[in-house]
């Protein structure tokens, strides 16, 4: 079954106003956005607190399909939409039709995980701290605030529809959108580029070593991705050259390599 199918099959319509689902409900489904816009809030001290406002092709709702716990939080719809409604009989069927879905619910999850070791890192720290003090007088320390290193300017992608100069300051460079679900941002974000949202959250990787340039599309990504008019295949190294021409799902750019004095 692919993407097509899929959404056809499970697709779903909401009006603006209706509540989805509420904080605490139990649920056996999530949903991906096909169109419209989905406020997720909770409710925070008797006060409806909005979390994020996602739109199409995010997604919501996954805790309750792969661990069947109820709902941290409400969702409600903030513009007439058409949602993908998934359930855990119908999830396998979703990941394969559409892999960039499965990826992004893995970066979630350890964007999430990432932030509980922090957090337990950082009580560790404060109690090490607190049982120090009794044996040792406060040590303060003074700094000043952190200096922001100036990176080099390597290389441009520049747009065709707008003329935005997109710098290329690292040898490992992402591109894509920003991911409302995971608050990733790529280091290069064609949010503004692309107002049909075509490209994907990670859509590829400009790679930079030994002197050579090579763009790979990111495993996942959807719509495909063009260097000079030619399909790109998935995951594998192209070389890339100054003056090249790529396109990433619709938005096209032009590769420049930046000039000594840029």
């Amino acid at each position: 079954m692919d993407w097509q199918q899929v959404c056809q099959r499970y697709l779903v319509h909401y009006s603006k106003g209706e509540i989805i689902f509420h904080e605490g409900d139990l649920g056996h489904e999530m949903y991906v956005i096909h169109s419209g816009k989905v406020r997720i809030f909770k409710n925070i001290n008797g006060m409806d607190q909005t979390l994020a406002v996602l739109e199409k092709g995010d997604f919501f709702g996954e805790m309750a399909v792969l661990e069947g716990i109820p709902r941290t939080a409400s969702a409600e719809v903030e513009e007439d939409c058409e949602l993908i409604r998934i359930n855990s009989a119908n999830f396998v069927a979703m990941i394969q039709a559409n892999p960039e879905i499965a990826l992004r619910i893995m970066r979630k999850l350890s964007i999430r995980l990432r932030e509980t070791t922090d957090q337990l890192q950082r009580l560790l720290q404060v109690s090490t701290a607190v049982f120090s003090s009794y044996d040792a007088p406060p040590v303060q320390v003074v700094s000043g605030p952190p200096v922001e290193e100036k990176r080099k300017v390597l290389a441009y992608l520049i747009s065709a529809a707008t003329g935005r100069m997109y710098p290329i300051t690292k040898d490992v460079t992402i591109i894509g959108r920003y991911d409302k679900v995971t608050g990733l941002s790529p280091d290069v974000d064609l949010t503004e580029e692309d107002s049909h949202r075509y490209v994907s959250r990670r859509h590829a990787v400009l790679l930079h070593e030994e002197g050579q340039w090579k763009l790979i599309e990111e495993i996942g990504a959807v719509n495909g991705t063009f260097l000079n008019k030619r399909r790109l295949s998935n995951g594998v190294p192209t070389p890339i050259r100054d003056g090249d021409q790529v396109t990433f799902a619709n938005v096209t750019l032009t590769f420049r390599v930046a000039q000594e004095g840029d």
